[in-house]
């Protein structure tokens, strides 16, 4: 399973038809592309107009849903201790890939430290 990032959810809203979108395209056709919780308060949250939002919550609503637990919140409080530069969302995010065995697919160069911490990016 691959966590998709809100950079890459952004940068399909912006400029559709690109590289990143050929390569999520690929992970859905198999299946594999999953979101989460911050992920979706981050994308979904950036929508202003009633009509823009529910058309991406319904996209988005196709996609698995990566769960969030007790456990992934204390690895996301570590992280940010050690990596405060990540900010509490994206550390969330880590957490999230990381407890659920997932990679993350992200365009921000952030989470690349966290690769010691047992993210692996895709």
């Amino acid at each position: 399973m691959v966590l998709v990032d809100t950079s890459v959810w952004i940068s399909l809203y912006r400029r559709r038809g690109s590289e990143v979108g050929e390569r999520l395209w690929q992970l859905v056709a198999r299946n594999q592309a999953a979101i989460c919780g911050q992920v979706w308060v981050e994308f979904i949250g950036g929508f202003r107009r009633d009509a823009e939002r529910r058309e991406y919550e319904g996209s988005l609503g196709a996609f698995p849903f990566l769960p969030t637990t007790r456990d992934a919140f204390g690895r996301a409080a570590r992280c940010l201790a050690r990596h405060p530069r990540l900010g509490p969302g994206d550390a969330i995010i880590a957490a999230t890939a990381i407890e659920n065995g997932a990679q993350l697919f992200t365009l921000d160069a952030d989470f690349r430290p966290l690769e010691r911490e047992g993210l692996e990016l895709f």
